[in-house]
């Protein structure tokens, strides 16, 4: 694959999970009370994250060694962080802090919103 192509799919990734992380947002808007998909959501996450750092290391032409694919599939929440400052440098460190504050933004946006839509239409006006 080039690199261009490459980047683009790390692009898709990026945006898939801030696209996953609005629909989580949107299902904690709905039910609050409801962690039943948290398993779910934290399995999808993870496949994502992996896959993002296994395209992310080869663009930055620092491939991951096969073998540790696993392991950032079960710790994706200390492997991402390593794995990006890995590949970029202490770049890495504003890329990680930037993305989190986005995803966190986005999360509670996206549950807010859909908090005041769901109480709206249920309950008349808020």
């Amino acid at each position: 694959m080039q690199i261009k192509s490459q980047k683009r799919y790390r692009m898709f990734l990026i945006l898939l999970v801030y696209i996953i992380v609005a629909l989580i947002g949107i299902g904690y808007g709905v039910h609050p009370e409801v962690r039943s998909y948290d398993f779910i959501n934290a399995i999808v996450l993870a496949l994502v994250f992996t896959q993002l750092c296994i395209v992310d290391s080869r663009i930055a032409g620092k491939p991951l060694s096969i073998f540790s694919y696993w392991l950032i599939f079960i710790f994706y929440g200390i492997a991402v962080p390593i794995c990006v400052i890995r590949a970029h440098g202490t770049k890495g460190l504003l890329i990680i802090v930037a993305h989190l504050f986005g995803l966190l933004l986005v999360l509670v946006i996206s549950s807010f919103i859909t908090l005041l839509l769901f109480e709206k239409f249920l309950f008349g006006s808020v």
